[in-house]
């Protein structure tokens, strides 16, 4: 298996390039994914972050909603 830094995600061996983005791995040294459940630093970065902005993300979108509605309200 190799593991795509590009979009993150594990893939056949015997596939040239990612099946999700298209690059391609170098010949030279095909990156193996880790075994045992560990995930690489920077996988674990982009979970992070991804995190922290869906916790930023859900009260901002609720909070602009709610102040649509509240002004659709006032107006109407």
């Amino acid at each position: 298996m190799r593991y795509c830094k590009n979009c993150h995600i594990l893939y056949s061996s015997e596939a040239a390039a990612c099946p999700k983005c298209g690059i391609a791995q170098p010949d030279g040294q095909p990156q193996e994914a880790s075994r045992g459940g560990e995930q690489p630093a920077a996988d674990k970065k982009a979970v992070r972050r991804d995190w922290l902005w869906l916790i930023i993300g859900v009260p901002i979108l609720i909070g602009v909603i709610y102040a649509a509605v509240f002004i659709l309200k006032q107006l109407g």
